[in-house]
Order: structure tokens, then sequence, then C-alpha cells
């Protein structure tokens, strides 16, 4: 009996340990908010809700298109919030992560999709003249900050190829695969080859979603003369 009130003791100090961590985690989130004031200038492209950390609620990511000039065209702002009270607060504020406006070469703007699935965030961008490109990568929400963990990048010519890599940052791994573009006018097989190879990459910190600029990161692919820009 006194063996079973003691297991009972050590249960209930681990779920109030467990408890009041969660809720110095939330007292912290909160008193990270502020009221969500949208700069004059700043045009909403694309906003969408999912839970990002895990409470049970939703959150709401907002992409702005600002009226800040840049190198390439006006630059975008993202806005993450919380709902506090049925109003929607500022969370996070995080600039890169979406390409400016006209970032996407001779197809303008690149800027293609922002998604929230399950738990991560979804941006992908598109542009290229005769070769083709195309971004999409996610982010999650880890150790108080959002991450990159997936970056899918495509490299096309029409009726020629088309080339995907598969870089998965929390595993440590990358897929690759070239194949025919599929086009009705060509005999593309006289082009292109299929190829699937695989590479072990070395873990390193997964870099912070604020301040990420897709395609201006470089990887050197293991045994292989090409680098990998994601």
């Amino acid at each position: 009996m006194k063996k079973i009130i003691f297991i009972v003791a050590i249960l209930s100090v681990i779920l109030s340990c467990s408890n009041n961590k969660k809720s110095e985690e939330i007292k912290k989130e909160n008193s990270e908010l502020s009221k969500l004031e949208i700069p004059e200038g700043y045009n909403e492209l694309i906003k969408s809700e999912g839970d990002l950390d895990g409470d049970g609620i939703d959150e709401k990511v907002i992409v702005f298109d600002t009226d800040i000039e840049g190198d390439y065209g006006t630059e975008r702002e993202i806005y993450i919030c919380k709902k506090e009270n049925d109003e929607w607060m500022l969370w996070k504020t995080i600039k890169g992560p979406v390409l400016s406006s006209d970032a996407g070469g001779v197809s303008g703007d690149p800027f293609n999709d922002l998604v929230i699935d399950k738990d991560r965030i979804y941006i992908s961008h598109m542009g290229g003249s005769m070769e083709k490109w195309y971004y999409n990568h996610s982010y999650k929400y880890i150790d108080s900050e959002f991450r990159l963990v997936t970056a899918v990048v495509d490299y096309g010519i029409s009726c020629i190829k088309w080339e995907t890599y598969h870089y998965d940052l929390e595993a440590g791994n990358l897929a690759y695969d070239l194949s025919p573009d599929e086009c009705e006018d060509y005999i593309i097989e006289e082009y292109c080859v299929a190829i699937h190879e695989d590479y072990d990459i070395q873990k390193s910190d997964l870099p912070l979603m604020n301040g990420f600029i897709p395609g201006d990161n470089e990887l050197k692919l293991p045994d292989r003369k090409e680098v990998l820009y994601y």
C-alpha cells in the first residue's frame, strides 16, 4: 500500500511540474503578443489559419506586400498572429521567406502560395524564363522559433528535362530526381535519361525562418560538383 502511495505521489509531482512548465510557456508566448496594427501602405497578399504550436488553437499567418522598395521590387513581410480574448494579436513578424515582387525574373512576381498543413507553414515560389524554377519551403515551430525543415527545389526546361531536389534538413538527407519533361511535340527521351539519387547530408542547426531568403543558400552535394541553391 505504501508503495502505491509513493508511486502516486511521484506521478503527481511529475504532472504538476509538466503543467507548470506548460503554463510558463503559455505565459511567455502571451508576453510576446502585441496589438495587431497594419502599417499604412501594406497590402494583404494571402492569409491562412492552422495550429502551429500544438496547443489546439489556430494561429493566423498573413503575407503583406509592403511599400518598401528593395533591389527586386517591393519587399514582403509575414505576420503570425495568435488569438487572445477573441482578438487577433501579433505574435511574430518575419522577413525574408517571401521573395520581393520582381524577384521572379522575366516572370515577374515569384510568390505562388502559402498554406498551413498540420503544424507547418509551406511557402512556394516560381519564376525564370526558358529555364523555369520552383521552390517550396516548409517551416515548423521548434524551440520557441520558426525554423526551416524542408526545401523542394525544381528546375526545368520545357520539353527537355525536369530536376527535383528534396532536402529534408531535420532528417539530414536529400533526394535528387532527373526526368524528361512531358511534351507532345518532341521525343523527349533523346534529351534526358531518368535518374534517382539519394544523399546523406551532415545535419546542422535548422535555419531561422526570420531572415531566410529562398534560393540564396548553398549546399554542396557529396561527391558531386553540383551545388544546390535552396
